[in-house]
């Protein structure tokens, strides 16, 4: 088991002040994501994200870079996304921890992964804290342990959770199309039952 502190650099997201730094803008400089933005599953629910442009000089180190994983600290919800969109100047504001992993030790999505699992749930369900707006603070993400498999068994271990997803995905749709198809040969059946 190793400590996330020892495996990713971890640092907040920006903090943008003023009434309108996160507003959209169409001709906004930068790129933002929102909480909302993130599924549970750790996917994108827009193909497009909004534009922003803060009032205020923005450090370099703030941007998204390939690889970083993404984790609100704010909120119930436990999920986690290793980012690998090609846009420049992607922020997040700060209700997010950004993760940048050490490549020769950890995958992005690996580690997005277990951040998403019961297992993390149920630790972070432990630590957060607030009573309106529950909150994670940075040292028990830096604390929290995981397991470290070598890199290909972590590469295997998120195709087949890949797979699972996409299984779970088509399961539903499936589900959803029974149903639909039932209730229209019910409905068909009562209008030939009054003929």
């Amino acid at each position: 088991m190793h400590r996330l502190i020892t495996i990713a650099e971890i640092r907040m997201g920006a903090t943008l002040r003023g009434r309108d730094a996160t507003r959209p803008t169409p001709l906004g400089t930068c790129f933002f994501v929102r909480i909302g933005d993130i599924s549970q599953d750790g996917e994108f629910l827009t193909d497009e994200l909004v534009r922003i442009e803060p009032n205020e000089l923005v450090n370099d180190e703030l941007f998204l870079r390939s690889g970083d994983v993404l984790f609100p600290n704010r909120g119930a919800r436990t999920t986690a996304l290793a980012y690998r969109l090609d846009l420049p100047r992607t922020l997040v504001g700060a209700q997010f921890f950004i993760l940048r992993p050490d490549a020769g030790l950890v995958l992005p999505e690996y580690l997005a992964w277990f951040l998403r699992t019961e297992e993390a749930a149920r630790y972070f369900d432990e630590r957060r804290k607030g009573t309106y707006v529950k909150i994670i603070q940075r040292n028990d993400l830096a604390e929290m342990e995981m397991p470290l498999p070598p890199l290909n068994v972590q590469r295997k271990i998120v195709e087949a959770a890949g797979l699972a997803l996409r299984e779970r995905i088509l399961a539903e749709r499936l589900t959803a199309l029974q149903w639909k198809l039932m209730n229209g040969q019910l409905l068909k059946a009562t209008k030939d039952a009054n003929k």
